[in-house]
């Protein structure tokens, strides 16, 4: 266990194998359970991947200026919080409606230090208390599985303070990899379970819409993942070449206008000063 913690305190590497001997993907693997599940275990990845280098995007122009505060909304085991907070943010909140996901992410992450704070709870996404302020808010593949998606958008306008940025992520149901999914369901006649049906609600030009309107400025997307999904990915996975196709499906979703196709659509929006 030492050497988790030893790994869990280092700053997050890009990494495009997703071999299990690496140390850091021995984490996450243990963190999120999905050693044995190849698709959730790569497009995971790919994602820490993409939110990694969006971050380092959006501070490099000045986008992101203010480290004082964070949520993490829909924490999970908490990896996306400790990223946050390595980026210089001094208190990161992550809330997660799972007990169980928050109390991993406590035993991992949890800290109180003079320079940085990381606090987990138990919340549900919809019921958050609107009084508070933060100058960053992640909320990554959680409104889609809500019942009242409104109040989690609602939530996030209310809570992101003057000059705050937001990063939210939906899965993309006009990818190819849910495409397939849906062609695969309906050629077997194969009841879609809650989870892919909840993936298929919101293809990019829906979640794009989510803000519209609001005090909220959209002010970059990007994507991941393009063809790595089922069948083509069991077989790829760790054959030599694997890193290499990878990193090209990561580089070519961030890419315009590739990434509307992407399967995990990504929206950075930021605040104005003034509220």
């Amino acid at each position: 266990m030492s050497e988790f913690r030893s790994v869990a305190a280092q700053a997050y590497r890009e990494d495009f194998a997703c071999r299990d001997d690496d140390a850091l993907q021995q984490l996450l693997n243990q963190l999120y359970d999905y050693q044995d599940d190849i698709e959730t275990k790569v497009l995971h990845r790919c994602r820490l991947n993409l939110f990694h280098r969006l971050m380092r995007d959006l501070i490099a122009r000045g986008v992101v200026t203010s480290f004082g505060s964070a949520l993490d909304i829909g924490c999970n085991a908490g990896y996306y919080s400790k990223m946050i907070a390595d980026f210089g943010f001094k208190k990161v909140v992550g809330v997660d409606i799972v007990d169980e996901y928050v109390q991993r992410a406590r035993k991992h992450f949890g800290c109180a230090d003079a320079d940085r704070t990381l606090e987990f709870h138990t919340m549900n996404a919809e019921e958050l208390d609107t009084s508070q302020r933060f100058d960053f808010i992640l909320c990554t593949e959680v409104i889609e599985h809500t019942s009242h998606p409104e109040r989690v958008v609602e939530n996030i306008k209310a809570m992101l303070g003057p000059g705050g940025v937001a990063v939210v992520t939906l899965p993309n149901a006009v990818s190819l990899p849910y495409l397939w999914a849906r062609m695969t369901h309906a050629v077997k006649r194969k009841a879609m379970d809650p989870v892919l049906r909840d993936h298929l609600r919101y293809p990019f030009h829906r979640a794009t819409r989510l803000f519209r309107g609001s005090e909220l400025r959209l002010v970059g997307t990007t994507g991941t993942n393009l063809i790595l999904f089922g069948p083509v990915l069991k077989a790829v996975y760790q054959r030599p070449g694997f890193s290499w196709l990878n990193r090209l499906s990561f580089m070519m979703a961030r890419a315009w206008p590739v990434k509307y196709v992407s399967q995990f659509f990504f929206l950075a929006l930021k605040r104005g000063m003034q509220r």
